[in-house]
């Protein structure tokens, strides 16, 4: 009788469905950040900077020096993108996304004509076929499969997103755009290193659009580019990207490794190219 009723009382009681939603509700108005995010990441920062000014540098010198600048940056992705999301098969996941990460860029800077993006999926096809190669060679008895496979395509779709940079080389005023873009984009970074100040850590996203809005504008009358109103635009909507990226990342437990915040950083130079593209059409019409 008293090994029964003690049983009874150490058995955990269910928790209600209004006890969920009160917990639910708790952790959205007080949400609690895992240590890991509130460390600033100095790395991913310069990277982004270094990377940025590269791009530019390639970008106001030819089409094919920026299609090369891609690839080094898919590269770069690739090499640390495995560990920094946990994927069971490193190595094939690096190879998957390394070899799209040259080809694509090739195969978009390859086209004169529009689409200039057209050969861009043939390059993606064969990243695919790599992957799914790899894992019915695998002998490890593959274990888990599919976080190694959702890493590896969203590694190339990150890789795709990065391609869109290069329509934007093909005309003046869109090349102007991309610039712009891409100075937003390193002085937004600047914020990151807020996340280890508790005041200044809900800020962070605000404080990086408005760096990538100012950045934005000064950029645009150095080079006597894109008026005040679509430089803003241009540079706020792809700093918040960049950030929200980089900032997605910082939960993850291999960031504190260096190759991993290099990762970090180049894909969040690499996803805001659809964005810059999709304003270009916007705004030059």
């Amino acid at each position: 009788m008293d090994e029964d009723s003690s049983e009874a009382t150490a058995a955990p009681e269910p928790e209600t469905r209004a006890a969920r939603r009160a917990r639910r509700d708790a952790v959205l108005h007080e949400p609690v950040l895992p240590a890991l995010a509130t460390v600033p990441r100095p790395v991913t920062v310069a990277a982004t900077v270094v990377l940025a000014g590269l791009l530019i540098l390639a970008l106001v010198a030819d089409p094919v020096l920026l299609a090369a600048g891609l690839a080094w940056a898919g590269i770069v992705v690739a090499w640390g993108w495995p560990a920094l999301h946990g994927s069971s098969s490193r190595f094939g996941s690096s190879l998957a996304i390394g070899v799209p990460a040259v080809l694509a860029p090739a195969a978009g800077v390859a086209s004169a004509e529009e689409p200039y993006l057209r050969l861009v999926p043939v390059a993606l096809i064969i990243g695919l076929a790599i992957m799914f190669g790899h894992q019915i060679l695998r002998r490890d008895g593959r274990p888990r499969l599919t976080d190694s496979i959702g890493v590896t395509s969203f590694g190339l779709a990150v890789i795709a997103l990065g391609t869109t940079w290069l329509p934007l080389s093909r005309g003046d005023f869109t090349a102007q755009i991309a610039v712009v873009a891409f100075v937003a984009i390193a002085t937004a970074s600047f914020a990151d290193l807020g996340a280890g100040t508790a005041a200044l850590r809900p800020w962070m996203l605000p404080a990086a659009m408005l760096r990538g809005g100012l950045g934005a504008i000064i950029a645009a009358s150095v080079i006597d580019g894109p008026g005040v109103a679509p430089a803003a635009l241009v540079g706020f909507v792809c700093a918040a990207v960049s950030h929200a990226m980089r900032r997605v990342h910082s939960v993850l437990p291999a960031i504190t490794t260096v190759k991993s915040q290099m990762s970090s950083a180049a894909a969040a130079l690499l996803v805001p190219g659809v964005v810059a593209y999709g304003l270009s059409l916007l705004i030059v019409g």
